[in-house]
């Protein structure tokens, strides 16, 4: 091969011709004592179309056997590139490109291979050969298709207007294609009824091969040149039946002809073709079968019509102008006959497929059987490249479609070619037209299209993955139909593995969450069970922060079935959950701060050997261990002096005096033994909440007439010396005790909630209602500047504190959302909620500005420390505990004050409520 490369370039560069092919291998099969020619294999180089080079070389020695010269040949071969560069037909070998140089001649056909070769591959079990007992008969119905397509193709030729002779007809001019269909050849010695000048009249003679003795007896007899009169089609019709005798019998020799044809001479002819075979060997051509008459005579016999192949042939090739049950039952054929393996490889691969699916791309097609068995028989196809240039191509166009058959057959056999399609045919010919399936209106349209995107999902783009698609879910997830939105969930649930981290995070618990949700049983079920199956892409605070209070109300959901997955949902994160909680630190904190911030150590059970300190096992045990230890640590938190020693106004807390401020810009009060230590100054040391947010009384530092308090006071009540001997720890718990206040209302403040049990309270008006607009007070000093003072006040008169400066100022701005308590029209309280509720109250933390530690809150800044429950009801903005405030007016009223309160504040809501419901209807 690497000679004849060098030859045929150097002979090409000799010349200036370009030559456009690119010479392969050469391909065998051929007996080169029959042919001039040389066949190989070759690629067109400018589009990479694979071909078939019949080559000539007049430089070769003379041809044996008869040592012919080259020369001579030489006209055969120009003769025969002339006769097939004009004649087309589908039973012709096809022309494709030619090369001619004064030495040598290149063809490039299709590809095709000699007859010999198949017969000899069939014959040996190659790719040819069928299964079992199906082997014969497969063989004689391909063979009877052969006869049909070569006296077709020779009676075009041997009809006017082209009336030729062909006169070469032996089995080495017969070739096969790849689909195992058959094509002529061997034009050396075609010529024209009426060519006086045609080659066939004078070197007949000389064309390799056994054409001699196959020729009739009337060319025996005068020669080539007695053809000149007569009727091509009679003369090459004896050629045809010797052909015939050839192909039924491959190994025997040519029969004689000495004496009629007899059926024991025309070996495994068929029984039907016999007659007709013996009348095309008439030695007086005039009375002879022609090969126009022999076509018309074998289609009366049936001898077609019964052979399976050849009205396979016929279907597919008329397939467009089939009834719909005729193509009903030339499918059923195909996928009986592709199941049987009765059908060559080669002949599915090359033949079927092709004309199924250049059949499919027609919108009279009958897409949902077609699609199906087409992706079947593509898995005879081994080769990826093959699969993709036979299969893949054609059937990705087929998205472009319109026809919802069409795309639901596409779709339901996408596992099919999933595997084989590669990133770029997904993401640039697949994708932009499957998403047009999600807006579809058809709901079965949609819902495929749905679990069509799993197979692709690892070959979309991150862009694709990240943001188009799970745009296209969120929608799908609002779907009517139950059906894709339970899809939709699970798809997002098989999705998670490859979605990136960010995303992760962001869209799987709220997808997950909106599932829980769903009205449909099964698309609940689907959400837990997607959190299950996702649980490796959450880590310990998503699980605790996220997972599991987004699915808890599951685990009493209305229905058994979701109810028993919720519970298996929860103890696999729980499990989960303790996993990776047991390699964490016990604190973060240092052991100074830990200590600080934690406490000491309390439990209400006597032995803490066996549980960990201060846990409970029980809702009773969890209570108690609660209010144990909150008066546990306050009691601890105390030195020893302080904590024996008794309660009175001295010792209590210091008032702060006109004489004791007067020196001091920011006046604060210190040694207050009320003052314990603060839990911890390190931001990540919790808030332990305890009774002195709910009913624990600020200590007042003045009274309403502007006079200093006289000593400590909780609740409003002045208390006996007696009372101020008990311990701080007795007092406090005192304060949580209900058994003489139980409609004390809810120490956490939060007397003003609504009744939810109350069915007259419509929460809609709540939503509805528009917005107050808040107005929000000038910022006021907290200092008052002398220099701004005109009025002079004696030195006598206590200066004003900045705490009272910055209550009278509070006091004057009014909350459009919270008025204050003086313009409430209410009952007149006694005199000590009076006090309690118009004294300016500090908080812990003022009372002792240099001191680092406040009571049961955090504080930012020393600066911004000063509350007064006067603010609480004239702006929200200046304190979060209104409610608590409330709950400590409540505490120290009488029984009967507090029915009476309770009373006008529920009359109170009725009538916003009211005001709410008249303002919508409006």
């Amino acid at each position: 091969m690497n000679y004849l490369k060098s030859i045929t370039t150097s002979v090409l560069q000799s010349t200036g011709v370009t030559f456009p092919f690119s010479i392969g291998e050469r391909i065998p099969g051929l007996d080169s004592s029959s042919s001039i020619w040389e066949i190989r294999e070759g690629v067109k180089r400018d589009d990479g179309t694979p071909l078939t080079l019949f080559i000539y070389d007049s430089t070769l020695p003379p041809f044996q056997p008869g040592n012919k010269d080259r020369k001579t040949l030489f006209q055969l071969a120009r003769n025969s590139l002339k006769k097939l560069r004009t004649i087309r037909h589908p039973d012709v070998i096809r022309y494709i490109d030619s090369v001619e140089t004064e030495t040598h001649i290149y063809i490039a056909t299709e590809r095709v291979r000699p007859l010999e070769g198949v017969l000899r591959e069939w014959e040996t079990g190659g790719a040819l050969a069928t299964s079992g007992s199906a082997k014969g008969k497969a063989k004689e119905e391909w063979i009877g298709w052969g006869v049909k397509s070569i006296s077709t193709a020779l009676a075009f030729l041997n009809s006017p207007p082209l009336s030729q002779h062909h006169a070469y007809i032996i089995p080495s001019n017969i070739f096969i294609t790849p689909s195992l269909e058959w094509r002529l050849g061997g034009f050396d010695l075609l010529t024209g009824r009426d060519d006086q000048t045609g080659i066939l009249w004078g070197l007949g003679g000389v064309a390799p091969g056994e054409v001699g003795d196959r020729s009739g007896p009337e060319v025996k007899k005068g020669g080539w040149g007695v053809l000149r009169d007569s009727d091509p089609a009679l003369s090459d019709t004896y050629l045809l039946a010797l052909l015939i005798f050839s192909l039924y019998n491959p190994l025997a020799p040519l029969p004689s002809l000495n004496t009629p044809p007899t059926p024991s001479s025309s070996g495994l002819i068929p029984k039907t073709l016999f007659p007709l075979w013996k009348r095309m060997l008439n030695p007086n051509s005039k009375t002879r079968l022609s090969t126009i008459g022999f076509i018309d005579e074998a289609i009366s016999v049936g001898f077609w019509s019964n052979n399976p192949l050849v009205n396979l042939v016929s279907g597919l090739d008329n397939f467009e102008l089939a009834s719909e049950s005729e193509k009903s039952s030339l499918l059923r054929i195909i996928k009986d006959a592709s199941n049987s393996s009765s059908l060559p490889s080669p002949f599915v691969i090359n033949k079927i497929l092709p004309s199924l699916l250049h059949s499919l791309s027609l919108p009279t097609a009958p897409s949902s059987q077609m699609l199906p068995l087409v992706l079947d028989l593509g898995k005879l196809i081994t080769s990826t490249s093959d699969y993709q240039k036979i299969v893949l191509e054609p059937v990705i166009k087929l998205y472009t479609s319109p026809d919802r058959g069409t795309r639901m057959a596409l779709l339901d056999g996408l596992n099919e070619y999933a595997d084989k399609l590669d990133n770029k045919m997904v993401q640039e010919k697949i994708w932009p037209n499957l998403i047009t399936g999600f807006a579809d209106t058809v709901p079965v349209i949609r819902e495929a299209t749905v679990k069509a995107v799993f197979p692709l999902a690892n070959k979309l783009s991150d862009r694709i993955l990240n943001n188009d698609l799970l745009r296209l879910l969120a929608k799908m997830q609002m779907d009517t139909e139950p059906s894709i939105r339970t899809n939709t969930c699970i798809l997002l649930g098989r999705l998670a593995p490859i979605l990136g981290p960010n995303t992760k995070k962001k869209v799987l618990v709220p997808a997950f969450a909106r599932s829980l949700k769903d009205p449909f049983v099964h698309a609940r079920v689907a959400g837990l069970m997607a959190l299950m199956a996702t649980v490796e892409c959450f880590d310990r605070d998503d699980l605790a922060g996220k997972v599991v209070p987004n699915m808890a109300f599951t685990l009493v959901d209305k229905e058994k079935l979701v109810r028993d997955q919720a519970f298996k949902a929860m103890n696999m994160f729980m499990a989960r959950i303790t996993d990776m909680v047991e390699n964490m630190p016990d604190t973060v904190l240092s052991e100074e701060k830990a200590a600080s911030s934690y406490g000491p150590v309390t439990t209400t059970s006597s032995s803490t050997s066996n549980n960990q300190a201060g846990l409970a096992n029980s809702a009773a045990g969890a209570a108690g261990a609660l209010a144990g230890w909150a008066i546990s640590s306050l009691s601890k938190q105390l030195s020893t002096p302080d904590m024996h020693s008794t309660m009175s106004a001295a010792t209590a807390l210091a008032v702060p005096s006109s004489s004791s401020n007067q020196g001091s810009p920011n006046p604060s009060l210190n040694g207050s033994p009320l003052t314990s230590p603060r839990i911890s100054n390190d931001s990540t040391s919790p808030n332990v909440p305890g009774p002195s947010s709910g009913r624990f009384k600020s200590p007042s530092l003045g009274s309403s007439n502007g006079k200093p308090s006289s000593g400590l006071k909780l609740g409003g009540n002045s208390k006996t010396q007696a009372q101020r001997s008990s311990n701080l720890a007795d007092v406090v718990a005192s304060e949580w005790d209900d058994d003489n206040d139980n409609d004390a209302g809810n120490a956490w403040g939060n007397d003003d909630l609504i009744d939810v049990n109350a069915d007259e309270d419509d929460w809609s008006a709540f939503e509805s209602a528009p917005i107050p607009e808040i107005v929000v007070p000038p910022p006021q000093s907290y200092y008052i500047k002398p220099a701004v003072q005109k009025n002079v006040v004696s030195s006598n008169s206590p200066k004003p504190s900045p705490v009272s400066a910055f209550a009278s100022t509070a006091s004057r701005a009014k909350s459009p959302l919270n008025p204050s308590v003086s313009s409430m029209k209410s009952p007149q309280l006694p005199s000590s909620i009076t006090s309690a509720t118009n004294s300016p109250a500090l908080s812990s933390s003022t009372i002792n500005n240099n001191n680092n530690n406040d009571t049961w809150g955090d504080v930012e800044d020393d600066n911004q420390s000063i509350t007064s429950s006067t603010t609480r009801t004239a702006s929200p903005q200046k304190s979060s505990t209104n409610s608590q405030a409330q709950t400590q007016n409540l505490a120290g009223l009488s029984k009967e004050d507090k029915d009476k309160e309770m009373a006008r504040r529920r009359a109170e809501r009725q009538a916003r409520i009211d005001a709410m419901k008249a303002q919508k209807k409006k």
